[in-house]
């Protein structure tokens, strides 16, 4: 008898002779190997399930692997994203590798955007070239200065920082040194020891910001920062040895409360980051207004700074919150010395 569909049924036969399990059974197990690896296999691994090249061929022509790196799959379809990307390029690049510079930045959160080309620090590439993969060489790389994100091995915090910081000018590292405390990841005593090994590209400019965050307040190191912004404000408090504020308390207002970025609770002086992101529309400057008059009400003054101000106008921020914070404590003084 004929077989349907031009054939099909004879092949998938054939194919399920030649592996010992069904087309299911084997489309399946490289299933579930995809679902924890962000969608993707590699061949390596397809071999440990028992199935030969031969097979793959099969399953690349039946479109249910799809080559993303030589070597490299995905499984089902091509729709992985970047993430299933950087695992692919991890995976191609041998066993140990892991993402890293740019591309690790982004995985970490410290830069919007990845390279299209995905760095990786391959332990097994042995100079090998793979088209889209940008490997570093780095045989000084030591498990202490890895980790994991969602499950994609990549350097971590202070080493990405450190690796990234020879790629790139002043503002971009800056930029990134101010996520990675936002986000709780500054370790500055990581970075100076990863510095020490060895002479690097960027070292001039990572002690320079190194320098720039060492007197910064007790707040680099808490979780309470909401904001990249919020962060590049610590160093200009640091830079004059301003009491460290706290990072959004709540405040009690006449009726109701709300959060402030920065509070001086016993001088009731607050200091808002404003980001063009969160504060840029008629709303939210309406809203600001309200919470000035508010603060206003129970005794806070209240002082604004935006990014643009915080890059350019650094030493002024500070001259003003030193000369608030001055005003206040003379004010309490008195108050106090009034009632005794």
């Amino acid at each position: 008898m004929q077989p349907p569909n031009g054939g099909e049924t004879t092949c998938v036969v054939t194919f399920a002779r030649m592996t010992g399990k069904s087309h299911h059974a084997v489309t399946m197990e490289l299933s579930r190997l995809a679902a924890d690896q962000h969608g993707v296999v590699s061949r390596r691994q397809i071999s440990r399930l028992g199935i030969s090249r031969g097979r793959v061929e099969h399953l690349i022509r039946a479109g249910h692997l799809h080559r993303v790196f030589r070597g490299v799959y995905a499984v089902g379809h091509l729709a992985i994203g970047q993430r299933g990307r950087m695992r692919a390029a991890t995976l191609a690049c041998g066993e140990g590798s892991v993402v890293s510079h740019r591309s690790a930045a982004a995985l970490l959160g410290l830069l919007d955007r990845a390279p299209v080309v995905i760095d990786v620090i391959g332990r097994g590439q042995r100079g090998r070239r793979i088209d889209g993969i940008l490997a570093h060489r780095s045989p000084d790389l030591s498990p202490a200065e890895t980790g994991s994100v969602d499950a994609i091995p990549c350097t971590n915090p202070a080493r990405t920082l450190v690796d990234y910081g020879g790629m790139v000018g002043l503002w971009s590292l800056r930029s990134a040194f101010e996520r990675a405390a936002a986000k709780k990841m500054l370790d500055l005593d990581a970075v100076e020891a990863i510095l020490a090994l060895r002479r690097r590209r960027g070292e001039r400019t990572l002690r320079a910001l190194i320098g720039e965050w060492r007197p910064a307040p007790p707040l680099a190191g808490q979780s309470r920062l909401k904001s990249p912004l919020e962060a590049m404000v610590l160093p200009i408090l640091g830079s004059r040895g301003i009491v460290a504020p706290g990072a959004n308390v709540p405040v009690d207002l006449v009726d109701g409360r709300i959060e402030v970025d920065f509070l001086w609770a016993e001088q009731r002086f607050v200091l808002e980051a404003d980001s063009r992101d969160f504060h840029g529309t008629d709303a939210a400057f309406e809203r600001d207004r309200w919470r000035d008059r508010e603060l206003l009400r129970v005794g806070f003054s209240t002082l604004r700074v935006t990014r643009l101000q915080v890059e350019s106008e650094a030493e002024q921020i500070a001259d003003a919150i030193c000369r608030q914070l001055s005003e206040a404590e003379a004010s309490v003084s008195a108050q106090r010395r009034a009632i005794s």
